[in-house]
């Protein structure tokens, strides 16, 4: 008698198919006896056992038994065996925790002869579920129906896995660590896995994995791509397109830029809007509209020149479709502004390649046109920056070329960094006692030629009224606008405040100074105050 399930099962199988000794055989061993032996099969000896899940069991003779005593611990149990030809069976779901010890003895005797036997051994009841871990699947979403399922658990444990439709796969945890490795065949759509194991003890641990198979991609198509070939009036354009054989707000949404990922948007994420409707942007410029399987994608701002754009609709299984373009971007005169790539022309382009001469990295002029020799340029700027070298003035090259603002307010000192070391530095006017001028990581947000100065929302400033551009004005000629609130750089007439803590709480400058500086500033330069 081996077959070892639950209770229910063991109990009917020792009470009625342990009998199943048929034929000649039986007969011959009930007429001259066999060997008597204890074999303990559920736990072994020095094994562990959960007793309120599973029997104990002993394998005995197939002959008829005589004088059978069993003990657990020294106290007779004989009286909780069930079962009495080739095996034996106790239930004791009460047993407590811990090392027990067993013994079991007996004597047989035929019509020839017989013989007894009698053994005892130590096991450790244990009720501790198994450890379990799953770590694959690790998403929800396979374009194959064949699906990997890994983890770890208690050593030894049986892991068995179901899912609907009678599916069934099993392994073993095994090792140091309790490594498991299987496959689950799943079928079209989704299904929840079940995963259980099952410790040499009985003890078990269950654990849920929702998995969703889709074999089959969706489709896309672009709308007039052609009208974003060459963009002169934004760098930002939003890319309209359809997609079928799918839900379109179960998407995800992408695209790259000349290879670097821009943007990728779940279709749940996305706003509603008309069909005609422009993408939902945020400060990146990067959003995402559907209406019924048409979407509007924007995605952010393209770098001046030739550029490559990917899009790609991604569904839930991983199934992904990708549709590419050359759209070329001549809208921006300033350096700083955007990036650039080979194929810009214009007063930027000029900017950088003078930029690049000053550091001895460019030589033949400034022609304006990015081609080949400029992107090697640049490949060299980046090299000595520890910068990724693209041979475009991508994001990374871009700041380190800009650079960013910083204010000692102890030093009244305020310094352009560019390429990594400070450009130049000016004497700056700092908030008075009461009207401090505040610490912390800012940028740029405006910038103002010639500005009107309008009063603030602040009792000193009351009962005044703005003041135009002009020689009085407490702005100077130039405004340079921080994040920080009311704050910003300007220049101002009175030139003997410069180095004082006077203002009410902006950065006053020389008017010069401040000209000169402005010339060296873009919307979104960092702009660092500390003491």
């Amino acid at each position: 008698m081996r077959g070892l399930g639950n209770k229910g099962g063991q109990i009917a199988l020792i009470a009625v198919g342990v009998l199943a000794v048929v034929g000649i055989g039986l007969f011959i061993f009930s007429l001259f006896g066999g060997q008597p032996t204890v074999d303990p099969v559920q736990p072994t000896a020095g094994g562990a056992i959960n007793p309120s899940k599973r029997l104990i069991v002993v394998g005995t003779t197939s002959a008829p038994m005589k004088n059978l005593r069993v003990t657990v611990d020294g106290r007779d149990v004989t009286a909780q065996v069930k079962g009495a030809t080739d095996g034996i069976a106790l239930d004791m779901p009460k047993l407590a925790n811990g090392p027990h010890t067993m013994a079991v003895s007996y004597s047989t005797g035929g019509a020839v002869g017989g013989g007894s036997a009698s053994q005892s051994w130590d096991f450790t009841v244990d009720r501790t579920p198994p450890k379990l871990a799953v770590v694959k699947p690790i998403a929800d979403g396979f374009n194959a129906h064949t699906v990997p399922v890994a983890g770890t658990a208690t050593g030894n444990s049986t892991i068995r896995i179901t899912w609907k439709g009678d599916g069934l796969a099993g392994a073993q945890a095994t090792g140091s660590t309790g490594a498991w490795a299987t496959s689950a065949t799943l079928p079209e759509g989704a299904s929840i896995l079940s995963v259980t194991a099952t410790d040499q003890a009985g003890n078990t641990t269950t654990k849920t994995k929702h998995v969703f198979v889709d074999t089959k991609p969706p489709a896309m198509q672009l709308a007039a791509t052609n009208k974003l070939a060459k963009l002169t009036t934004t760098p930002q354009p939003i890319i309209y397109g359809k997609v079928s054989g799918e839900n379109a707000a179960l998407l995800t949404y992408g695209a790259s830029i000349n290879g670097v990922g821009v943007a990728q948007i779940k279709g749940t994420d996305a706003s509603s809007a008309s069909s005609s409707g422009p993408a939902s942007g945020s400060s990146t410029g990067v959003g995402l509209s559907l209406s019924g399987n048409r979407f509007a994608l924007a995605i952010g701002r393209l770098p001046e020149g030739k550029n490559t754009i990917t899009v790609w609709v991604r569904d839930r299984g991983g199934n992904t479709v990708k549709k590419s373009f050359v759209s070329f971007v001549d809208t921006q005169s300033q350096f700083g502004v955007s990036q650039l790539t080979v194929g810009a022309t214009g007063t930027d382009v000029k900017q950088l390649q003078e930029r690049l001469a000053k550091i001895h990295l460019w030589k033949g002029g400034a022609s304006g046109n990015y081609n080949e020799k400029t992107a090697a340029a640049v490949k060299r700027y980046q090299k000595r920056f520890h910068l990724k070298q693209t041979g475009n003035v991508d994001a990374p090259t871009l700041s380190k070329m800009v650079g960013r603002i910083d204010v000692s307010l102890n030093q009244r000192k305020l310094t352009l960094y560019r390429d990594g070391h400070a450009y130049e530095s000016f004497g700056v006017a700092i908030g008075m006692p009461g009207h401090e001028t505040p610490t912390g990581n800012f940028h740029v947000v405006e910038m103002q030629k010639n500005p009107t100065w309008l009063p603030p929302d602040s009792p000193w400033a009351k009962g005044l009224g703005p003041i135009p551009p002009g020689p009085g004005n407490p702005l100077g000629t130039r405004w340079i606008g921080t994040s920080a609130p009311g704050v910003g750089i300007h220049g101002t007439p009175a030139d003997y405040s410069i180095g004082s803590a006077a203002s009410h709480g902006c950065l006053r400058m020389h008017i010069s100074d401040n000209e000169k500086l402005y010339e060296d500033v873009v919307v979104g330069m960092p702009v660092d105050i500390h003491n």
